[in-house]
């Protein structure tokens, strides 16, 4: 369900809940000043709501209203109860429906009339407000430069048969934006941030570029030296405005992660909800980031580091999943707790057996 909802906006690569708290770049904006990106987004949403779910009497004002409520965190809804509420409509009730007017129209005695989909006004109203909520929370997340009232002129307009917009400038538009425009704003902001970084006190630089301050030496004698070797470690990445991303530790989830962990892991908490004891991760430094790979041998087991990852140590132009943008600069607290050195594997033994004969042809 998720995947339709923001099918229309594919090329927001960092999308992310709408808990979010990070700073946003949503603006209510001027109507009478055009601003081409958000109208053309919320024109590229309009028009794929239109083309694939035109069916669905939505009642456009309160969907409008949703995606103002979502993008400035004025909801009382969240996304995750948006999204439930979507997917029991999209899953179970719209195809019910679907199936009983099929029925209906097939038996060519039957005078009943065909089912609407949406049984009843309050149906309307609240599948059309989440739908719209989930549109807002989702380009607030994206951290995009955007204007309110651009992307609902763009969503109108997108859906408005009597609007006649070019498709293919405003894709070639989205395109250029997301893949050429945005990565080199992105790695503007990226070197700014590392500049700003390297002044902080006690920070040094390494000749691949590579930002680190060393909070706690460590043993400097059982640090890795071998990009094979493991090492065992608590984390926690984030993105330069302080947004984390990923994180082995409890304490730094968010409170929904958390009370997935204990419903999904209860052997690791007390009977009142408390963990009990953390899990680090290990990983061989030949199958991390460049930067964690160099890092994790300027530290011993028992130190901590800080690591400022620029985005070519790092995920580089693709950047990573729905968090990590292109050209991310990134930021690592780790604690390492062991370092296991590679080992060559034993030579295999000669058995001196003689080898089995192949079969004949």
């Amino acid at each position: 369900m998720k995947k339709i909802l923001i099918a229309a906006i594919v090329c927001v690569a960092a999308l992310s809940a709408c808990n979010n708290k990070s700073a946003s770049n949503i603006t209510k904006g001027n109507a009478s000043q055009m601003d081409t990106l958000s109208y053309y987004l919320g024109a590229n949403i309009g028009q794929g709501v239109s083309s694939q779910m035109s069916e669905i009497p939505f009642d456009y004002t309160i969907m409008e209203k949703g995606v103002s409520d979502g993008a400035f965190e004025r909801s009382k809804q969240t996304q995750e109860q948006a999204v439930e509420l979507l997917r029991d409509y999209f899953t179970n009730r719209l195809p019910m429906r679907h199936t009983e007017n099929t029925k209906i129209e097939a038996d060519s005695t039957s005078e009943q009339e065909l089912l609407p989909l949406f049984a009843t006004k309050e149906e309307c109203d609240s599948v059309s407000y989440a739908f719209g909520n989930d549109i807002g929370c989702n380009l607030r997340s994206s951290k995009l430069p955007l204007q309110v009232v651009w992307v609902i002129k763009g969503l109108q307009d997108g859906r408005n048969p009597e609007v006649e917009l070019d498709n293919a400038t405003i894709q070639e538009y989205l395109r250029n934006y997301f893949t050429v425009v945005r990565p080199a704003l992105a790695a503007e902001e990226s070197a700014a941030w590392l500049a700003k970084m390297e002044k902080k006190s006690g920070v040094k630089k390494t000749e691949s570029g590579l930002l680190y301050k060393v909070v706690k030496a460590g043993d400097m004698s059982l640090a890795a030296t071998d990009d094979r070797d493991i090492v065992k470690v608590h984390y926690t990445g984030r993105l330069q405005d302080g947004t984390i991303f990923d994180t082995s530790k409890f304490e730094n989830r968010t409170k929904e992660q958390q009370d997935q962990m204990r419903e999904w892991e209860p052997n690791l908490f007390d009977e009142n909800g408390n963990l009990i004891e953390e899990n680090p991760v290990e990983f061989p430094l030949n199958r991390v980031i460049k930067g964690w790979t160099e890092g994790m041998k300027l530290v011993g087991p028992g130190g901590k580091i800080i690591l400022y990852i620029p985005s070519e140590l790092a995920y580089g132009e693709r950047g990573a999943g729905r968090d990590i943008g292109p050209n991310a600069a990134l930021e690592f607290e780790v604690e390492l707790i062991e370092v296991k050195p590679y080992e060559e594997p034993a030579p295999a033994e000669e058995s001196g057996e003689a080898p089995a004969e192949t079969p004949a042809e």
